[in-house]
């Protein structure tokens, strides 16, 4: 079954016109109304953090399933791989997402066993090299060099 999931989404600009964005959830059982309140409410917390203007927010509603959906080994959709890598000097990291990520390429012993992704698991070795190689970048189109860490979070 899907439900509907409201997405905030924080409009930044930057003195050279760029913008960013910075992406909040909402309970969709809110009125649009009370989304956009939740949407300024929060934005006032952000701002002193940023030196960018806040120039607005949207919202989208998009659908996402409420029970996680098992592949083939068993791992939901929910637990995430989440991958940091590095950029250039003085430009901001980066991560990628992965779902539903295999146990076979967790830690399998000593302190980070379970959530860690084993960074050294050829799998993972020719995705890391792979995306690099790709040129993949940052929002701010900055290549990504490295990859610094990688584990499990859950999404649920």
């Amino acid at each position: 079954m899907l439900q509907v999931t409201a997405v905030v989404e924080l409009v930044w600009q930057d003195e050279t016109g760029d913008t960013a964005l910075t992406i909040l959830r909402a309970p969709s059982s809110w009125t649009v109304a009370e989304i956009g309140a939740f949407a300024e409410a929060e934005a006032l917390f952000f701002v002193p953090l940023s030196d960018c203007t806040l120039v607005g927010y949207r919202i989208r509603y998009k659908s996402a399933f409420n029970d996680p959906v098992l592949l083939a080994d068993g791992s939901p959709i929910t637990k995430t791989g989440v991958f940091f890598f590095e950029t250039a000097d003085d430009a901001p990291d980066s991560l990628i997402v992965i779902p539903a990520i295999k146990d076979s390429i967790l830690v399998a012993s000593g302190p980070t066993a379970g959530y860690a992704i084993d960074l050294t698991n050829s799998d993972v070795i020719a995705f890391t090299d792979a995306v690099i190689a790709g040129g993949v970048s940052n929002p701010f189109a900055d290549v990504f060099t490295a990859v610094l860490a990688a584990y499990v979070q859950s999404r649920v």
